[in-house]
């Protein structure tokens, strides 16, 4: 940003100059200018990098970068995008002390909006939107989800799982290793010491056979679940 400025001013002044010369020995020819013009066109397009430029153009199904990590864009509105990490950026588990345990207390949401969340710059986390989280009950079990919560960070829900991929394939997430692995919902399981989950192969588990998985998802206290941060982004 600074040498645009510095090349805006020189611009500005010698055009300036030449504008009001006598002629002969200050002022530059056309070709000059235009070759500065040229220079300052193309300092304008080439930043970008600053993490406060805004995306200018983003549609639902993206990939975008947002600090060092790659989202997918799930939903647009009002200027605002709901994104999701592309892969699965860490295994914790969604409760290190186990037992019953709504989204509310849970350590992996504190992780979140502490650890994870203070990893952004200042100004990545002013473009983080603040937001309130609806916590339902699981929809087939009635496992209690507890009280909303207001957060940067969060994890889907299973209703936003279900409504914002078109099918398994799209849900499956690959981890460090380039290998398909489950990660965690924010939303409980078939009771309170267990969230819900996406399978490795993209099935939402809320209830049922889990697949190796206890049914109606992961217990809590698992340390290799998968972590798929979601958060509204201010475009």
């Amino acid at each position: 940003m600074k040498k645009l400025m510095a090349i805006i001013l020189t611009l500005a002044l010698v055009l300036s100059f030449t504008a009001c010369g006598n002629g002969g020995g200050g002022g530059i020819s056309q070709a000059e200018a235009d070759r500065l013009q040229d220079t300052l066109d193309n300092a304008s397009d080439n930043n970008t990098g600053s993490e406060n430029n805004p995306i200018d153009s983003v549609s639902v199904g993206d990939v975008i970068q947002f600090g060092a990590l790659e989202w997918r864009v799930l939903e647009i509105q009002d200027g605002m995008a709901l994104i999701i990490t592309e892969d699965v950026i860490d295994r914790r588990p969604y409760h290190a002390d186990g037992g019953d345990i709504t989204w509310e207390h849970s350590s992996l949401r504190a992780y979140l909006n502490g650890e994870f969340y203070n990893s952004f710059s200042s100004s990545e986390q002013g473009r983080i939107i603040e937001t309130t989280i609806i916590n339902s009950n699981n929809p087939t079990r009635g496992t209690a989800g507890g009280n909303n919560t207001t957060d940067n960070i969060f994890l889907l829900s299973i209703d936003e799982a279900n409504n914002y991929f078109t099918d398994n394939a799209s849900r499956i997430a690959l981890n460090a290793n380039g290998e398909a692995s489950w990660w965690w919902l924010r939303s409980p399981g078939d009771s309170c010491n267990y969230a819900a989950i996406v399978y490795g192969v993209g099935n939402v588990y809320e209830g049922g056979e889990g697949g190796g998985v206890r049914v109606g998802g992961g217990n809590v206290y698992y340390n290799h679940g998968g972590v798929r941060p979601a958060l509204w982004l201010n475009l």
